[in-house]
């Protein structure tokens, strides 16, 4: 007896749309196919099944008997065909670790806010924090680092894209602008108390952005005299003291998680400043296209562009 020319699977998926919306035209948008593709693939089941499977009776179709048999045959069959499938990705997916170099303010303000949405992604990748200054690119799994610099800086050696520019503005907390009034100007916010970091030239050391001696300079007003309401050594912490109401800190984009759209820190002036610098993202070169650090890069890029 000769072997009876089985279904295809295309055929099959085409039939359990068709027999869910019993509309050939439904069926087919919702697969990504013409009708016409449709009524073909139906037509080859109906002849592997050597009967019918669909009539129309005044314009409405419906299963024939033949049909009705089929349907949840077909759909067991999907069923456990994707149970299948999943039980073999699980068991054959092995863990694999990710080391993200980072520096502490960045990945507590925004990397580790974010990160849940990366590892429901991606449950069998590890992600390994470590500080910035042990950033290295010779371990066999993944290493990417997250690095601030000017936007223009290269990276000798090693893969990198510049994936977060950085603008800085005043905040503080909407109790301080209650209780001082909004300013309508930048030389307004000099009646605030000032919050600086420790590495602030107006205290005697280096800065960089954000520091309150460029945004002072863009705005053409002097670096001296100012309230300092407090000095503090990280901008976190510059940020944590506004959101505490100590006074008004001078933030950048990264240095923020939702604090703005919680309420908790308002800026005091629509205008944002450039700092012509933000986050590069850097791994050794071929590393981007491996599958966790590709798909780290992707999803940072996903984040970083919902905004």
């Amino acid at each position: 007896m000769a072997a009876r020319k089985l279904p295809s699977l295309v055929s099959l998926k085409g039939f359990e749309a068709c027999a869910r919306h019993l509309n050939f035209s439904q069926a087919a948008a919702e697969l990504h196919l013409t009708q016409s593709a449709i009524s073909h693939q139906i037509k080859q089941l109906e002849e592997a099944i050597g009967s019918p499977l669909f009539e129309r009776n005044a314009g409405a179709m419906s299963l024939t008997d033949a049909g009705v048999e089929l349907l949840p045959m077909a759909r067991r069959f999907f069923r456990e065909l994707t149970g299948l499938q999943d039980k073999c990705a699980k068991e054959g997916v092995r863990p694999v670790t990710l080391e993200i170099f980072v520096h502490d303010s960045f990945a507590n303000t925004w990397l580790l806010p974010r990160l849940g949405g990366f590892t429901a992604q991606w449950p069998h990748v590890d992600i390994k924090l470590a500080n910035e200054e042990l950033a290295r690119f010779d371990a066999s799994h993944g290493q990417v680092a997250l690095k601030i610099g000017p936007e223009s800086h290269a990276w000798p050696g090693l893969y990198s894209e510049f994936v977060l520019e950085e603008q800085m503005f005043p905040v503080c907390s909407p109790n301080l602008i209650a209780a001082l009034g909004r300013p309508e100007c930048a030389a307004d916010v000099l009646k605030y108390p000032l919050i600086f970091r420790a590495r602030s030239m107006l205290n005697g050391g280096s800065s960089r952005a954000p520091s309150w001696e460029a945004w002072l300079a863009h705005h053409g007003l002097p670096l001296a005299p100012v309230d300092r309401a407090l000095t503090v050594p990280h901008s976190s912490m510059a940020v944590l003291a506004a959101v505490r109401g100590l006074g008004v800190a001078m933030a950048r984009t990264s240095h923020l998680s939702d604090e703005l759209d919680s309420g908790k820190l308002e800026k005091l002036l629509p205008e944002d400043l450039d700092t012509h610098s933000g986050y590069h993202f850097l791994c050794a070169p071929g590393k981007e296209q491996t599958p966790p650090v590709d798909a780290f890069l992707r999803w940072l890029h996903h984040e970083i562009h919902r905004r």
